[in-house]
């Protein structure tokens, strides 16, 4: 920064001293810092920084806020208009006091701490599902680890190996490795990040019974945290799920994409690019198959007999993974 005015150095000081020296470490840098006797301001040395670095930790400091701003407002909304959040079948809820401090309990596999500087600015990956569940069914061994994670202990993974036995989870195991992610289970990848559309938390036993309505109450959210996030690529986990992240993000009735009504395991194989604007990047947006029991089913239905689908369930799943790592 040798030769800018001193305006444009005290750009940093908003962010405090610690902030800004943790985050020099991340750059290999010297935490080299200032305090001006007069302001309390700090300053970093003339060399320590270059512009671009200012401006990406500018940027980054603003998602961060925005992003602890919107997991509290999510949040707040089920707890405090807990109406708006039921049907006839499902009643929905806030999480646990004090147990997800992450934009959802999904998050906590791949996004965790993402407002603590440990995230790229872009995510390459979002991946979106349905809704949670139920956490008054969750172990208490997955209580504990969540609650490890929280108090920052490290090496702490969201599944166990009674969680890789559940399908879904072993599925997207196996997918993201199409996407070259090697260690899904046991890694957390700065670039990856997961979410529920639907940010509430079911009150009952029901796995049923969601629908596009209750979902949509939560697309304000989603559209944030896509603005926050910055995605390269937006993979939607089954039919509501896309039908809920097109209209959000495009504005539009999913009944105007070509071929959409024509089946969904065939518009997922043949659909025209889907992109919308995300913050100040254009996102692809991916329809998939959920890889669960039920998901995979009805993908694989028009080749149960085929020997490739009967030697490997996922065939036609990784090959519609494919296509996304071929950008196709």
């Amino acid at each position: 920064m040798a030769g800018k005015d001193k305006e444009s150095k005290k750009a940093t000081s908003m962010f405090g001293k610690d902030g800004f020296s943790a985050w020099l470490k991340n750059l290999d840098k010297a935490p080299i810092c200032h305090e001006q006797e007069e302001d309390k301001s700090i300053y970093a040395f003339p060399d320590t920084i270059t512009d671009e670095e200012l401006e990406d930790y500018t940027i980054r400091m603003d998602k961060e806020r925005k992003y602890l701003d919107l997991v509290k407002k999510s949040q707040d909304e089920y707890r405090n208009q807990p109406k708006e959040h039921k049907n006839t079948r499902i009643v929905l809820q806030a999480a646990p006091e004090g147990l997800c401090r992450e934009i959802n309990l999904y998050t906590y596999w791949q996004g965790f701490g993402y407002a603590q500087n440990s995230h790229e600015i872009k995510i390459k990956y979002l991946l979106v599902a349905q809704d949670w569940g139920n956490p008054s069914n969750m172990s208490k061994e997955f209580e504990e680890r969540i609650k490890a994670m929280n108090r920052g202990e490290q090496d702490v993974n969201y599944l166990d190996k009674k969680s890789i036995d559940f399908q879904t989870d072993a599925n997207l195991i196996e997918l993201f490795k199409v996407l070259g992610y090697d260690s899904i289970a046991n890694r957390r990848y700065a670039d990856l990040f997961f979410t529920n559309f639907c940010l509430g938390y079911r009150a009952g036993k029901e796995s049923g019974g969601m629908t596009k309505t209750l979902m949509m109450k939560d697309s304000g959210f989603f559209k944030e945290l896509c603005d926050i996030l910055e995605p390269e690529n937006i993979l939607c986990l089954g039919r509501l799920t896309f039908r809920c992240v097109y209209e959000t993000l495009i504005g539009q009735k999913v009944s105007s994409l070509t071929g959409f009504t024509d089946g969904y395991n065939t518009f997922i194989e043949k659909h025209e690019p889907i992109t919308a604007e995300c913050g100040r990047v254009i996102s692809n947006i991916y329809p998939l198959a959920h890889c669960g029991s039920m998901g995979t089913m009805n993908r694989n239905k028009n080749l149960k007999d085929d020997p490739r689908v009967q030697k490997d369930a996922l065939f036609l799943q990784k090959e519609d993974w494919g296509r996304i790592k071929a950008g196709r």
